[in-house]
């Protein structure tokens, strides 16, 4: 008996076996992981997946980049170049016994990152020896699942090892691209490389955005470009692959020289120049995600964007404008020096001086001048004059020859020349269907 309460020990143990047992743990729930993908080097990935995670991170979600790229420019662009001591991707993929909190860095509130090394090239050759070597990334990445809300992987230019283990965790693949043809063609093969992957070593991966990158909207090529990604996503609308569902992310980055002057700072797009054209287009990129993803998010941290596309240019011409004095305050400050007037002040122009005579009249002249001066001409000089003009006459008529017929004009030659360079126009302007693109044929 339980002498302090006077209540049997039977009781008190029947009393906490009838108790209700404590809930079991949730699994943590998954985040979505994004793999940034392009087997073709300069064409935005490592921008991309920075300025796509600093806008998540802007409108309140927590947000992991990971660079799995050897030349680790997404380490650099936050300023970062990892020391000896510091631990990095290479670490946690070979060596057990590190994790994932040991190589996280934070770069700002609610935005961490993984470091790379150059010596990640040398990482493909040891992971070949691991078994599993495919999923390495994915069995380091399970125990943090319940600390981030979005996962973005910055991929090689190959498709590797390294590429394969981020196919293998991924959600969903993002191609960031050039509206070229040269990529279009590569975009073939990328998707091929998914499909192998979903058939066995991740079968709910899914493409779905073709991020355009560098875009010039004011070129005919790159519209054709995309008219023709577009067609041809069309195609497999119905069908089971895992780009059935791919699209064209909605605005294209464009051209812009501050994404390419913010990692010298070490800063994103948002921290450097948060009101230029493209931090407008990745703002709005990653608002329309949010909405397709159905997350729940705040409004934008920082700075809006200006309303025009134009970017800081309008306003300042508008400035400029404003700046310049108007016409008839000139003319103000001008008559209050001169009352007379303007015109009373302009000088007066001297009136031009008579043109010179012809050289050929002054010359007759000069003929008539000498010729009233000397003495009449004798009979003889007549006589000479006259054998003289019957010899030019009996010349003239020697070289009035039948003209030879002009040879004929080149309008012929000119002709094939137009018709050429009109074959060159056109095949330039041409559709990339009519560049031998092929098309999506998997």
């Amino acid at each position: 008996m339980n002498e302090e309460n006077n209540v049997p020990y039977e009781a008190e143990t029947a009393e906490t076996a009838d108790a209700a047992p404590l809930p079991a743990a949730e699994p943590a729930r998954k985040p979505r992981v994004v793999a940034l993908l392009n087997q073709k080097g300069g064409v935005g990935k490592t921008t991309s997946t920075v300025n796509l995670g600093a806008a998540l991170a802007r409108y309140g979600q927590r947000v992991l980049l990971i660079d799995l790229d050897p030349q680790s420019n997404l380490s650099l662009h936050f300023g970062v170049e990892s020391g000896s001591e510091q631990r990095t991707i290479r670490d946690l993929l070979l060596d057990p016994t590190c994790r994932v909190e040991d190589c996280v860095q934070s770069a700002r509130p609610g935005l961490d990152f993984i470091p790379a090394v150059t010596e990640l090239a040398l990482v493909e050759g040891e992971l070949a020896q691991q078994e599993g070597m495919q999923s390495v990334l994915r069995s380091k990445l399970e125990p943090i699942y319940g600390n981030y809300d979005v996962v973005l992987l910055d991929c090689p230019p190959s498709l590797g090892v390294l590429s394969v283990n981020a196919l293998t965790v991924a959600d969903e693949v993002f191609v960031p691209m050039q509206a070229h043809y040269l990529p279009l063609r590569g975009l073939e093969k990328l998707l091929q490389t998914v499909h192998l992957v979903s058939q066995g070593l991740n079968p709910t991966i899914r493409v779905t955005g073709i991020l355009l990158c560098m875009h010039d909207g004011s070129s005919s090529h790159a519209q054709a470009v995309i008219g023709e990604i577009e067609a041809q996503l069309a195609q497999f609308r119905a069908t089971d692959v895992p780009w059935s569902a791919a699209t064209v992310l909605d605005p294209p980055v464009r051209r812009n020289i501050k994404l390419a002057e913010a990692p010298s700072f070490g800063q994103t797009i948002f921290d450097y120049a948060p009101r230029c054209p493209g931090a407008d287009d990745y703002r709005r990129i990653v608002k329309g995600l949010l909405e397709r993803w159905e997350l729940p998010h705040g409004e934008f941290e920082g700075s809006r964007p200006r309303a025009t596309r134009d970017g800081e240019a309008a306003p300042r011409k508008r400035a400029r404008r404003a700046a310049k004095p108007a016409k008839a305050d000139v003319s103000a400050k001008t008559a209050k020096k001169h009352p007379a007037g303007l015109k009373a002040a302009k000088p007066v122009k001297a009136a031009a001086k008579p043109a010179k005579p012809a050289p050929k009249a002054a010359k007759a002249k000069r003929a008539k001048g000498t010729t009233s001066a000397k003495p009449a001409k004798s009979v003889k000089s007549t006589k000479s004059e006259k054998t003289s003009k019957t010899s030019k006459a009996s010349k003239a008529s020697k070289s009035s020859k039948p003209s030879k017929p002009s040879k004929p004009s080149k309008s012929k030659h000119s002709a094939k020349k137009s018709a050429a360079r009109a074959g060159r126009g056109s095949a330039r302007s041409a559709s990339p269907r009519a560049l031998r693109s092929g098309g999506l044929s998997l």
